[in-house]
């Protein structure tokens, strides 16, 4: 059985120490992470290093604290200075906007849309999932994103390849729909409530609608994930 965390802040010589538990908690990484931030110190300014073992207590190592967040606080600025510049034009136009993948590795600022491709290929979550296809410059359809789910994603990525960065620790990582967005799923779920959830459903709302089939084929697949929700499937 694993052991369970346990963060502590001791005192050492009138100084707060702390163990790598309170440094997991306080920065989100993993411990693999962690040891390798102290064995790579040497690598690491002189004046923002990890610092070293203040003391070991019943057989627990603390590191100085005020030490450990001047390290931290450069580990972090290291980190957004290696971000690749981002076209200003990406922050430009209607967050629904669908962008095609050539389109957003440009704006990104990466050196072709194979970066993407990897990112994606990972399946961890760290770049957003497409909304659907658009046409390619050869007539063939490739990925496409919206605009509001790439200036997301540039807006937290800070190099480290988590997409986590500005986020408080503890905080769980959670964003609702906007409010065109809920509606257009309340009018999805009334319509499979009505007819069913069936193929085509996305194509018949758009062109009730008059917009572009990908967008509603996304918003029929959060109706029904609502849906099948609990709370949700008691009103059915």
């Amino acid at each position: 059985m694993a052991k369970q965390p346990h963060p502590e802040i001791r005192t050492f010589n009138g100084r707060p120490v702390v163990n790598r538990d309170w440094i997991t908690e306080r920065t989100g990484a993993s411990r693999p992470t962690i040891t390798l931030w102290y064995t790579k110190r040497a690598d690491q300014p002189e004046d923002a290093r990890h610092p070293e073992k203040a003391v070991t207590i019943e057989r627990v190592d603390f590191y100085d604290q005020e030490e450990f967040e001047r390290f931290y606080a450069a580990h972090q600025e290291r980190k957004k200075k290696k971000v690749l510049p981002t076209d200003p034009a990406l922050h430009e136009g209607h967050p629904d906007d669908v962008l095609s993948i050539n389109q957003a590795a440009e704006l990104l600022g990466f050196a072709n849309a194979g970066a993407i491709r990897k990112y994606l290929s990972m399946d961890t979550g760290y770049f957003p999932a497409p909304a659907g296809t658009v046409a390619g410059p050869t007539g063939r359809q490739i990925p496409g994103f919206r605009r509001g789910d790439l200036q997301d994603f540039d807006r937290r990525r800070t190099g480290d390849g988590t997409g986590l960065a500005g986020r408080p620790t503890g905080t769980p990582q959670h964003r609702g729909p906007r409010p065109e967005t809920e509606q257009r799923i309340q009018t999805a779920i009334t319509y499979l409530r009505e007819h069913g959830h069936h193929h085509g459903a996305g194509a018949k709302l758009a062109t009730i609608h008059g917009e572009p089939a990908w967008k509603w084929e996304r918003i029929v697949k959060r109706a029904h994930e609502r849906m099948m929700e609990p709370e949700t499937a008691q009103e059915r």
